[in-house]
């Protein structure tokens, strides 16, 4: 009878580990399917700004740096969705700085600013949107998520984003 009963149990503990795989697998799946749509919106917005700054369109430019700032946002939600699918502590300050993608926003709305009235340094805008546009394409192309090495990629972006929003100012 306990030698039922302890085998009974032990069954039940590996449906529920398989239940728990199973949600952990669903999870990952979806955090990989919506960063890899929004790594598809980055890259295209992102090339979408590119042909307007060649073009010198102030509307679709405007356009596209107000889509990739709605990008970038989706972006922060799905880096915070993967620190908490890792385990990543996300009450300590540095694993939350490589989720934030506040300094391309900043990049972006600089930028816009400065094309709008006619102030921007071209080759600086063009430079952090090459940046951009590189980052989700290689990222869309050879992408591991939810990975650690994404959200270290992202942080190395939002610096060099932060580092161009001088210059976009500055003719």
């Amino acid at each position: 009878m306990i030698v039922t009963l302890v085998f009974h149990l032990y069954v039940q503990e590996e449906r529920l580990n398989a239940l728990i795989e199973r949600q952990r697998n669903c999870e990952r799946g979806w955090i990989h399917t919506v960063t890899f749509s929004t790594m598809v919106d980055l890259q295209f917005h992102s090339k979408n700004a590119l042909r307007a700054l060649d073009s010198n369109s102030t509307a679709a430019f405007n356009l596209s740096t107000v889509e990739l700032e709605w990008d970038f946002l989706r972006l922060l939600n799905h880096l915070l969705e993967a620190e908490s699918y890792l385990g990543l502590d996300t009450f300590n300050d540095s694993v939350l700085e490589m989720a934030d993608t506040g300094q391309c926003i900043e990049f972006l709305n600089a930028s816009r600013t400065a094309f709008l009235n006619g102030t921007a340094n071209v080759s600086a805008v063009r430079e952090g949107l090459n940046l951009i546009h590189d980052f989700a394409t290689e990222w869309r192309e050879n992408g591991n998520y939810p990975s650690e090495e994404l959200l270290k990629a992202n942080a190395e972006l939002q610096q060099k984003c932060g580092d161009l929003i001088q210059k976009v100012e500055t003719l």
